[in-house]
């Protein structure tokens, strides 16, 4: 089965990494822009993949203020987490 990284096997494992890493940015995105975040860089690293067979996200820069408020998102997070578990 061709696809756009050709027709081979790590092509089309590729094609699947780069698939999977596109809904996971989708997705962190979605979520950072219900707290009101962003991160402007946030993409696909398109430099990786044909070496490893891995794809990876490019969390990307942030402002310090924007670092902070996604770590006190996960904080609170982690805290909802831990009082469901108890």
């Amino acid at each position: 089965m061709a696809n756009q990284y050709g027709s081979t096997r790590l092509g089309t494992l590729i094609a699947d990494a780069r698939d999977d890493a596109r809904r996971a940015v989708e997705t962190l995105r979605a979520v950072l822009a219900e707290a009101g975040l962003a991160l402007p860089s946030l993409g696909e690293d398109w430099q990786e993949g044909w070496f490893t067979g891995t794809v990876l996200v490019d969390l990307g820069r942030a402002r310090p203020d924007v670092v902070r408020g996604i770590a006190e998102l996960l904080g609170d997070g982690l805290a909802a987490r831990a009082q469901q578990r108890s």
